[in-house]
């Protein structure tokens, strides 16, 4: 706990009693000088009153959903326990909340004798996707004329996620390119020895219907054949985060429905087994843009995406170095170049799905930009491709280029 300050109120006293015993002194009146020495001394004696050692406060929080969708409300219980071996005073208590959660908590902590624990609730609601902590609180203590106060900082905070928007994507699963459905599922056998890569000796408990009499009577003991194990295929998201490529402010900017775009197709993916790697800006930056991440990872990325200045070299380079079963790219309709460079990033055999945002849609007033053309060099190259508005749905698009039936280039 910080030392006692002197509020306003003590500071207007402490200053008018020196202002009195100088004047009265001065103009000799010694019954006006005790008066002035009063009001000096009545700060002074309220900060003496506070002047304790501070409180031993133990926190917890507990966030109900800690991971949250934009829009969504959620509940903190703060937890307070008095660790000290004398009671605490009452404080009045500030719990920080960003301001993109709601309004500050505020309340009254009231006395606590030791081991005591006082149980608070209060809402939050989420309005912008992000990482948010709450806390620390901060507990005010001032005397009962106004005149000191002190103030001690509890530092410990707890996060919050707030996820972008992700629409459902419903239906069938991305059909293969040049194919007439989905991918056939690959199947690998997990290998137990040198000698037979597809059996392992039997435990206790295997069905003997899975016996490998040629393996057994090879290695003179029980061999059981080893269970196939499907293989997930494998997709790439890229995300394009040039600050000087988008166009439009808040949640209704072409870089929300990018992001909010590409975690949705995430998500969707995830719960047809696929197996996800995010290329973008902050990935590339963390050395992750070549590693698998499950899909609460890929979110917590997207939770804290955010355009930035630079091209769109690095994000390209680390897509080309993949070679993932679909390619799924959301661009902005920038410049002819990276398109050219993006559409490179497709290998042989690899499903490829673009989505093109026309950017003066999300700013109503700006320069249209040659989006057919860029649409075309995509499609040139072998990739589905469509272009989309502000007011494009994801799950409509998706369900359009995840189903096409166009041919590989």
């Amino acid at each position: 706990m910080n030392a006692p300050r002197l509020t306003m109120r003590g500071r207007t006293f402490l200053a008018a009693g020196v202002l009195v015993v100088v004047a009265a002194t001065l103009l000799g009146f010694p019954d006006v000088t005790r008066i002035g020495v009063l009001l000096a001394v009545l700060p002074l004696l309220a900060c003496l009153s506070i002047w304790r050692r501070a409180p031993r406060l133990a926190v917890a929080r507990h966030v109900a959903p800690v991971h949250l969708q934009r829009g969504e409300d959620a509940h903190v219980r703060l937890e307070l326990r008095n660790d000290g071996r004398r009671a605490t005073l009452p404080h009045l208590a500030e719990e920080h909340v960003d301001p993109a959660l709601g309004a500050p908590a505020r309340f009254v902590l009231p006395r606590m004798a030791p081991q005591e624990v006082q149980t608070l609730t209060y809402p939050l609601h989420a309005t912008v996707r992000g990482s948010y902590h709450l806390g620390p609180v901060r507990l005010g203590l001032t005397d009962p004329f106004g005149m000191a106060g002190t103030v001690l900082t509890l530092r410990p905070t707890a996060e919050v996620l707030v996820l972008p928007r992700v629409e459902p994507i419903d239906g069938p699963g991305l059909r293969r390119q040049g194919g007439t459905g989905d991918w056939p599922v690959p199947h690998m056998v997990a290998t137990q020895g040198e000698d037979d890569v597809s059996t392992r000796t039997y435990r206790v408990g295997d069905d003997l219907r899975r016996i490998h009499w040629p393996a057994t009577a090879h290695r003179a003991e029980l061999m059981v054949r080893q269970e196939e194990r499907p293989a997930r295929r494998r997709a790439v998201l890229v995300l394009d985060s040039r600050r000087t490529a988008h166009r439009g402010h808040g949640d209704g900017s072409s870089f929300e429905w990018a992001v909010s775009a590409v975690a949705s197709v995430a998500v969707h993916l995830a719960a047809q087994g696929y197996s996800l790697q995010l290329v973008s800006t902050e990935t590339v930056r963390d050395g992750r843009a070549g590693e698998v991440l499950g899909v609460d990872v890929v979110l917590r990325y997207l939770a804290v995406a955010l355009p930035e200045a630079g091209d769109l070299e690095p994000v390209l380079r680390a897509a080309r170095s993949s070679a993932p079963g679909a390619l799924i790219a959301v661009v902005a309709d920038e410049d002819a170049e990276a398109l050219h460079q993006l559409a490179r990033a497709r290998g042989s055999g690899t499903t490829g799905i673009l989505l093109v945002l026309r950017t003066d849609t999300f700013a109503p007033g700006t320069e249209p930009r040659p989006t057919a053309e860029l649409v075309g060099i995509a499609r040139q190259a072998g990739w589905r491709t469509e272009a989309v508005d502000a007011e494009t749905s994801v799950r409509t698009v998706w369900h359009h280029l995840a189903r096409s039936r166009e041919t590989v280039r």
